[in-house]
């Protein structure tokens, strides 16, 4: 969900939990705001990413804080050899993005050095606003690997980017977003972390991980008091893992995390906590086609207390049937964020930790020979002691209930060596306990569906999306259902040139996400990549 075009706010609901409840890693690292407990993804650009990852479900048993709706997992890329590659793109609202990558990798050692730059005049924040709201980032991130010895790895990542967004207001008369001509962000945005990997035997591995993470936001606005801020957050966090291995059998993965979080919030606060936790996952595979996983972890908060949660999953492959059957039960919990605590008029120290408990149940089935894969999986997550605003009070209290529960299936079919076809359908039935009304921006339909071509030097794909209608408690109405298709395709002219197109909005929809709040009409997008 994004509040306008590019650079604005932008937040992941998974399986109906807020987007608080959902826990982010790049390179492993915890990156949620200590703030507000959630993260913005509008300044992440893509250029350095290889893969993302997402579980569903509560994740707290490893995680911790925060993952009780499920975690997504960042990665950025590896060097796969030594090389050279840049890229340009262009195309509407007068956007220009180049990047570069420098690689090397030997037998002891890969270094990756990327830079990206993207320059955007956007389209008003506001639905209903004219004015343009601009978007600027440049990010520089690195990763290097090094192998000194058998058994020994030491991995450095760091990634930071620098960005200015234009920003619309919120007329709350209208309860709409209003332009803003004035309004600025500017943010700076620092990830570091050091990873060693050692075996003391070998089956027994050894994973001790330092990271820092600091967010710095300033906003401006000579027309308005309220959009005048500066907000900062560092969280230092290490984690020593031990994974022990007995075969293909049994896996024991145990840990000690220890976090220290200092946030800024220039004229309202100025405080700092400390928590620690311990953690216990242990694998086992018992059967051939049968794998049992159960975990436990206690968690422990300066001044919210602590906190235990655990898992416990299975699943069992009848190979003769091409059937593959899996079931989770599961807690979670978010500590209060900063802001929940400490925000002037609003913030409670002593508020206690978000609760959840959860189960899904699914089904992955082989059709004509695999070239047909069917899911289908039930899933139900209820909630309590959720944070939210007393107005009997004028401040945060755990008075919120939720129940999240739906369907969600998959289907992917292998047409030919070429041509693969993808499609998924959610049912979420999204309720607010006290109230009995559905939960903010929670469709109960959504459909998915992606068709791939790659024949030959060319290849292209196909995306359209359906969002069924949802209520938005921001402006306290309903926003109506949408369709978007987009699409994308290269064309590799020889090894070392590709060239590419992406066209979003093919069939220019107005839509909003989020009440209020635009978002881009038919947009075109083109470049080329050169690898040597």
């Amino acid at each position: 969900v994004q509040n306008g075009g590019p650079g604005k706010e932008a937040s992941i609901i998974l399986r109906g939990g807020d987007s608080r409840h959902v826990l982010v890693l790049i390179d492993g690292v915890k990156v949620n705001t200590s703030t507000t407990g959630g993260l913005d993804f509008s300044g992440i650009l893509v250029e350095d990413i290889e893969r993302i990852e997402i579980i569903k479900g509560p994740q707290s048993t490893i995680y911790g804080s925060e993952a009780m709706a499920g975690v997504v997992n960042i990665i950025t890329k590896k060097p796969g050899s030594s090389g050279l590659e840049l890229r340009v793109e262009g195309g509407s609202y007068g956007t220009y993005s180049p990047s570069f990558s420098v690689y090397s990798k030997s037998e002891t050692h890969s270094l990756r050095l990327t830079g990206s730059y993207l320059s955007t005049d956007g389209i008003s924040a506001a639905k209903d606003g004219d004015e343009r709201d601009g978007y600027r980032n440049s990010t520089l991130s690195a990763g290097l690997v090094l192998k000194p010895m058998r058994g020994l790895e030491i991995e450095f990542h760091s990634r930071y980017y620098q960005d200015r967004t234009e920003l619309d207001g919120f007329d709350f008369m209208t309860m709409r977003a209003a332009d803003d001509p004035n309004y600025i962000q500017r943010g700076d945005h620092l990830l570091n972390s050091l990873t060693l990997k050692t075996y003391l035997h070998e089956r027994w591995q050894q994973v001790l991980q330092l990271s820092r993470n600091e967010d710095k936001l300033k906003g401006t606005d000579p027309d308005t008091s309220f959009n005048n801020y500066t907000i900062k957050t560092v969280t230092d966090g290490i984690n020593w893992q031990h994974n022990i291995y007995i075969g293909s059998l049994y896996t024991l993965t145990a840990g000690i995390e220890y976090r220290k979080e200092d946030a800024l919030n220039s004229g309202n606060f100025d405080q700092d906590r400390e928590s620690h936790a311990y953690y216990l996952n242990n694998r086992i595979a018992p059967l051939k086609d049968l794998v049992l996983n159960a975990g436990l972890r206690y968690d422990h908060y300066e001044l919210s207390g602590s906190r235990t949660t655990y898992r416990l999953g299975a699943l069992y492959n009848i190979r003769s049937a091409g059937l593959r059957i899996r079931s989770n039960y599961g807690t979670g919990f978010r500590a209060p964020s900063m802001n929940e605590l400490y925000y002037p008029f609003f913030g409670n120290p002593d508020l206690k930790p978000e609760k959840s408990s959860a189960w899904d149940a699914g089904i992955e089935k082989d059709l004509f020979s695999e070239r047909v894969i069917l899911y289908v999986a039930y899933f139900r997550e209820d909630y309590k002691d959720l944070i939210n605003y007393d107005p009997n009070t004028w401040t945060a209290k755990n008075i919120n209930r939720a129940r999240v529960k739906g369907v969600e299936t998959e289907l992917r079919f292998r047409v030919s060596e070429e041509l693969n076809i993808k499609g998924g359908y959610e049912n979420l039935d999204a309720e607010d306990r006290d109230t009995g009304k559905r939960l903010s921006r929670r469709p109960e339909h959504k459909v998915n569906l992606e068709l791939s071509l790659s024949k030959g030097p060319f290849s292209g794909t196909v995306y359209y999306t359906y969002v069924g209608g949802r209520y938005d408690s921001a402006i306290n109405r309903d926003l109506p259902p949408y369709s978007v298709v987009n699409l994308s395709s290269s064309l590799k002219f020889t090894k070392e040139l590709t060239a590419f197109v992406r066209i979003e909005n093919l069939l220019d929809r107005d839509y909003e996400e989020a009440g209020g709040y635009g978002r881009p009409g038919f947009s075109a997008y083109g470049g080329i990549r050169i690898t040597l």
